[in-house]
């Protein structure tokens, strides 16, 4: 069973460390730092992708989604909307667009552009189908947990918009949903053997609804609860020392200040500030 604090951790160290190097990360470098943690080939590869969306370039324009396209994603509940011609009204006065990371500064960007589009590219599957999913995944069989996933993307987008404040961006909620969703598909894989299981698949999704939840609100309690200097930081103490464990890793050695400096794009002053931080301390 995966430990919940300990995979978040990981995943959002990793996260930073692709966000900020300038040469993406392959595929067996990610894998290492997860090796301690009893990963199928399956979960292996469902991080992989989720966090590919990291270091990927954009490809979709903005200016693509105007004219007369409607602005709806189905889901598995039905059909979401969102109003892209409104975005700007939800930046805070006294914010500029231009050098500031809002909510709206993400719903423009090429990225969740694509994302959406995608997104509506789904098939909706019928309860039917749907419960021939749900029963696979309660006898075991791994290989359905992408296609539930596939059908909670839109969901999780609507539960996400409930939680948007000035501190917390729509990406890094959907990207807190989808993780609850996999440690609660995770939870749900295997309850049963037996092939003659009578089940509720409004119960399971109530359930799977929770975990996606308490992921969402987990991430903030503790975006709200610092100052944006606080959680700068913090992201940069577990950047740096995450990029310390996976340098150390690949060469056999402790990585200098240089190293470090130049893997997290950090100047080097800070990055020795920040490890002298426990020495202080201490």
């Amino acid at each position: 069973m995966i430990d919940k604090i300990t995979f978040m951790e990981t995943l959002h160290s990793v996260q930073e460390i692709i966000q900020t190097n300038a040469e993406p990360i392959t595929k067996e470098v990610i894998q290492e730092y997860f090796k301690e943690m009893d990963l199928s080939k399956e979960q292996q590869e469902m991080i992989y992708q989720y966090l590919l969306k990291s270091q990927e370039e954009p490809v979709v324009d903005i200016l693509e989604l105007g004219g007369e396209e409607d602005d709806e994603i189905s889901t598995s509940s039905g059909k979401f909307s969102y109003d892209s011609s409104s975005i700007s009204q939800k930046i805070p006065s006294g914010i500029s667009q231009d050098n500031h990371t809002t909510v709206s500064q993400f719903e423009h960007s090429k990225h969740f552009q694509r994302y959406l589009r995608e997104i509506k590219e789904i098939p909706i599957l019928s309860e039917e189908q749907k419960f021939v999913l749900y029963k696979r995944l309660l006898l075991g069989e791994r290989e359905v947990m992408e296609e539930i996933s596939r059908q909670w993307l839109g969901k999780i987008i609507e539960i996400a918009k409930t939680y948007v404040s000035d501190k917390l961006l729509l990406e890094d909620l959907v990207q807190e949903g989808n993780i609850g969703l996999l440690l609660g598909i995770e939870q749900i894989l295997g309850n049963s053997n037996n092939s003659n299981i009578k089940f509720d698949i409004s119960d399971l999704e109530s359930k799977l609804e929770i975990y996606i939840k308490e992921s969402i609100e987990d991430y903030q309690k503790e975006i709200e609860g610092m100052d944006s200097g606080e959680y700068t930081i913090l992201a940069k103490v577990n950047l740096i020392y995450a990029a310390q464990k996976a340098l150390a890793e690949q060469s056999g050695t402790i990585p200098t200040l240089q190293e470090l400096s130049k893997y997290t794009k950090i100047p080097i002053g800070e990055v020795e500030d920040i490890l002298a931080l426990p020495k202080e301390t201490s």
